[in-house]
């Protein structure tokens, strides 16, 4: 058995229950990590979603959403995000062609390529070639925090009827911020 619960940003997950061992199988994290490493070693080429499967524990489906809700952003999107990312790099700091890394990154044309490249960058490929700046999407790693746990003595008192006074002034001439930010 499997699944998650979201509720607000808090995200329960639970596992299958592995009968023979008379436990849960607390691997979450490290398969959804494996998956992870699977998948940046496959943005220049097709997906193989069997090998997600295998890695995960999960069928493709299950895993793309249980990866929609722990990062709030879709697989797709992501792998995408990652895929320009990539390029820019490569662009930045190789003479490869840009068709050439069109098709390397799945992409059917070179047009098509600087469309996805521009709209995500916000410049050509030529023009992050030559030194404008580009998004840089880093890779997801999965983590466990554990806070705390630290008792806390709370106490309760009764106090006298006061008031609260505030100002609430804004002093930033709003004409001035193109000149500070440029």
């Amino acid at each position: 058995m499997y699944g998650y619960c979201r509720v607000g940003k808090e995200i329960f997950l639970y596992t299958k229950i592995n009968r023979k061992k008379g436990g849960f199988e607390m691997n979450i994290i490290k398969s959804f990590n494996n998956t992870i490493d699977y998948l940046e070693t496959v943005l220049d080429d097709e997906i193989d979603e069997k090998k997600v499967t295998q890695l995960s524990g999960y069928s493709y489906s299950m895993s793309s959403r249980l990866f929609s809700i722990l990062t709030e952003t879709t697989l797709s999107e992501y792998l995408r995000s990652r895929r320009l990312t990539e390029a820019a790099v490569i662009l930045r700091d190789t003479d490869e062609k840009i068709i050439d890394l069109a098709f390397k990154f799945g992409y059917e044309s070179s047009v098509s390529f600087g469309t996805a490249f521009r709209n995500f960058h916000g410049f050509t490929p030529s023009e992050v070639r030559n030194g404008k700046p580009f998004k840089l999407v880093s890779r997801v790693q999965l983590a466990l925090s554990v806070s705390g746990g630290r008792s806390m003595n709370i106490t309760i008192q009764k106090k006298q009827v006061f008031s609260v006074a505030g100002v609430n002034e804004q002093n930033i001439n709003s004409s001035l911020c193109p000149s500070v930010w440029g």
